[in-house]
């Protein structure tokens, strides 16, 4: 059972969250959602509904999210396996891909873990190779297809191109796992950065919640006129359209593809 479950060929692109995953994310959201509604109305009925309909486009937006983080993750694990191949091929043993690959998955399960998506996807371009006589160069553009990571992508052409072509096989894989391993480098940085802006909004977002709910601590009915009057109610909902609008634009804006 658990050796089909590994031969299982996983689209990258596509989100890969479990029905309980998505009701639980859906369930987390609602909950949170609700309680901010609630500090701007309190009044249940409305928080409850609005909750559950806002949850929605969130729980969206965090699959896609989790499919993303997927994606980044299993490019990094790629870039670590491109160095080990690139060592192992221009180490002067004239080592051929096929036994730098097939090798390379010791390496990779002490590196990471024997579930980890490359060494089941590096396992996977073996066994096709070892028992159905695909050529690997098939089995990277397939993964390619299947991750739509550009740096996979890329590699999987170059291999295909130089392939028996060329005497400096192991120069070019070198150079293009330099290539990728830079590209990483930078991608990181700006992620390093993005995490940075991103803590500084969602504490922008969080410090009129944090407001509003300090003032209708205070008593004295300094809060009421917020949730009995028209206009408090009015006010309460420009708030809340702020401060979801904020969030959105927030996310939207730090959604950069290097």
């Amino acid at each position: 059972m658990s050796e089909n479950k590994d031969k299982i060929r996983i689209k990258y692109y596509e989100c890969n969250m479990s029905k309980i995953e998505h009701v639980l994310a859906y369930f987390v959201f609602a909950v949170a959602i609700a309680a901010i509604l609630f500090v701007y109305y309190r009044y249940l009925p409305v928080s409850i509904i609005g909750g559950l309909l806002i949850a929605i486009p969130q729980e969206r937006n965090y699959s896609k999210s989790v499919t993303k983080k997927r994606q980044n993750k299993l490019r990094l694990q790629f870039n670590e396996f491109l160095e080990i191949i690139s060592i192992s091929i221009s180490g002067g043993s004239g080592r051929s891909m096929e036994n730098a690959v097939k090798d390379s998955l010791r390496e990779l399960e002490m590196m990471f873990n024997e579930k980890a998506d490359i060494v089941r996807e590096i396992a996977l371009i073996v066994s096709d190779y070892e028992r159905a006589g695909i050529p690997m160069k098939e089995g990277f553009r397939e993964l390619g297809m299947r991750s739509e990571i550009d740096d996979i992508i890329s590699f999987a052409t170059i291999y295909s191109t130089i392939e028996g072509k060329t005497s400096d096989f192991g120069y070019v894989i070198t150079q293009t796992h330099e290539i990728i391993k830079d590209k990483v480098e930078i991608t990181m940085e700006i992620e390093t950065a993005i995490t940075s802006a991103k803590s500084e909004a969602y504490m922008m977002l969080v410090l009129p919640l944090i407001l509003v709910l300090m003032m209708s601590s205070m008593g004295g009915g300094l809060m009421d006129s917020l949730f009995t009057t028209l206009t408090g109610r009015l006010s309460a909902t420009f708030g809340v359209i702020c401060t979801f609008a904020s969030y959105v634009i927030a996310t939207k804006a730090t959604e950069i593809e290097v």
